[in-house]
């Protein structure tokens, strides 16, 4: 064999090659695939928030079960007061990491809207 014909043979295998290498991180990104540093540290951030908010209404409705109170009646934006009066006196219990505090005080105060 000729170095020439392997050459020829080589050719669609090179030329698939190259292709690929251009063209596979395109579909990559574009269909989701590949994951960016700023789209993990966001769904890390995100997972954090919903899980200390969730222990900060749940320990409300607790809260609520042991003081006879209905969580009812903290609905409403007339009510925003007293809803960031008891989600700041749960926050005071849990120890929330100081970057997203505000965060997880909003979102626990949105669920007991």
């Amino acid at each position: 064999m000729t170095f020439g014909q392997i050459l020829e043979h080589a050719k669609p295998y090179a030329i698939g090659l190259v292709v690929g290498l251009f063209f596979s991180p395109i579909i990559g990104f574009n269909a989701g695939w590949l994951t960016t540093t700023t789209a993990s540290n966001l769904a890390a951030e995100t997972a954090r928030v919903d899980a200390f908010a969730g222990i900060c209404s749940d320990t409300a409705g607790r809260m609520a079960t042991a003081t006879s109170t209905d969580l009812a009646t903290l609905q409403g934006y007339a009510n925003r007061a007293k809803r960031d009066e008891l989600v700041a006196s749960i926050m005071a219990n849990i120890q929330v990491p100081a970057d997203v505090v505000s965060k997880v005080s909003t979102s626990c105060s949105r669920a007991l809207f």
